[in-house]
């Protein structure tokens, strides 16, 4: 396993289709660094660049310490798992996982054993004889897997590899992937469009948009510092709520005010925040809180300073077993609440909910910055 730089990289298509803008990502030797963003973000762009199937405009890549920019994908020591598993139909599952080891002249009595050694690992023995047509979708991944694990390079690089199974086998997958990187301790460089996977896999995530990196850091700095309103809302499901609020000055202190859809206005206490805000008096900004942060009433914690409860109408309901979304109107805007089942009421009428700002964020109306 090695350490990865990517030192201001550019990637450039034809003469003005620029698709990396000067990317900067380290990450240290067994970290699992995730590529997340929308389609079209260069993600996939800068995983081929890593591993040597694009060649890059400009910058450097490093892995180990070592200047690969100019190297071929076979001298980057790097294995790959794709998105479409990429395996030979006409070889069996042993032979397709030793293919790359009989590739590098690897004697045969030693293939077998790593072949034996990364089935066992994937709990995949039973299927070393049969063909990838014989396989669902979830064992030719695991194959995928094994075959890049039999490898033993410096980094491993997944290319959204869950984004074919269906919701139930991607959970479990994800699963073995978290395992095996605890077990191997080896460097992943891992690209999906899929937040969850990008929380729940991670050391760390760079969110990409529009060949930028927009945001890197851990998953929870992501979460709760998210660095603009587009990281903020492409991160966490339900997405965080973003409701327009005029900063206003109280008693000395400065307050954001929002309205429910009847006309009853609330001021929600800044508390620290306020020095950040001062400048921003008498304007518009971006409150972000997450729905988790607007729930049913806890007795013990309504005293708090950053605590506001707030009565509205309940607009739409939504049942997930564990948790109940309900929707509600503020500013104009449509926000969504995480309460417990039992305390949601019906569509249509009141409720009270508690807002707790202590993990609220604030963004400029103009930049969408975070202040």
């Amino acid at each position: 396993m090695a350490a990865l730089e990517i030192d201001n990289v550019r990637k450039v298509f034809g003469s003005k289709t620029e698709v990396l803008k000067g990317i900067n990502i380290s990450i240290e030797n067994g970290e699992f660094l995730i590529l997340v963003g929308p389609s079209g973000c260069g993600k996939s762009t800068l995983m081929n660049s890593i591993a040597g199937l694009e060649d890059i405009t400009d910058g450097r890549i490093l892995i180990g310490g070592k200047d690969v920019s100019g190297s071929s994908p076979k001298d980057r020591d790097i294995a790959m798992v794709f998105q479409s598993y990429a395996l030979y139909p006409s070889m069996n599952v042993r032979d397709n996982i030793a293919f790359g080891l009989e590739m590098r002249k690897v004697p045969k009595e030693d293939r077998l054993k790593e072949v034996d050694r990364v089935a066992k690992m994937l709990q995949i023995e039973h299927l070393l004889d049969r063909k990838p047509s014989q396989l669902s979708g979830g064992q030719r991944q695991r194959v995928a897997m094994g075959r890049a694990l039999a490898r033993k390079p410096k980094i491993y690089l997944f290319d959204e590899p869950l984004s074919n199974l269906d919701a139930k086998l991607r959970v479990e997958m994800r699963t073995e992937i978290k395992k095996l990187h605890q077990n191997l301790g080896t460097t992943i460089v891992y690209v999906t469009h899929d937040q969850i996977e990008a929380m729940t896999l991670a050391d760390r995530i760079a969110v990409m948009k529009d060949g930028i990196v927009q945001q890197f850091g851990t998953p929870q700095e992501i979460y709760d510092e998210p660095a603009n309103i587009f990281v903020a809302g492409f991160m966490g499901s339900p997405a965080m709520n973003f409701i327009p609020a005029p900063i206003q000055k109280e008693q000395d202190q400065l307050v954001a005010k929002v309205t429910t859809a009847d006309g009853r206005t609330y001021s929600l206490p800044l508390g620290q925040r306020g020095a950040a805000l001062k400048d921003y008096e008498g304007r518009q900004v971006i409150l972000g809180v997450r729905p988790e942060r607007i729930s049913e009433v806890n007795i013990t914690e309504v005293e708090r300073e950053d605590v506001v409860v707030v009565r509205a109408k309940t607009e739409i309901v939504e049942p997930t077993g564990p948790d109940t979304l309900i929707h509600i109107d503020l500013n104009g805007v449509e926000v969504g609440c995480r309460v417990a089942p039992d305390s949601a009421v019906k569509a249509g009428e009141e409720m009270d909910f508690m807002v707790d700002l202590s993990k609220a964020v604030f963004f400029d109306s103009e930049t969408e910055a975070r202040i």
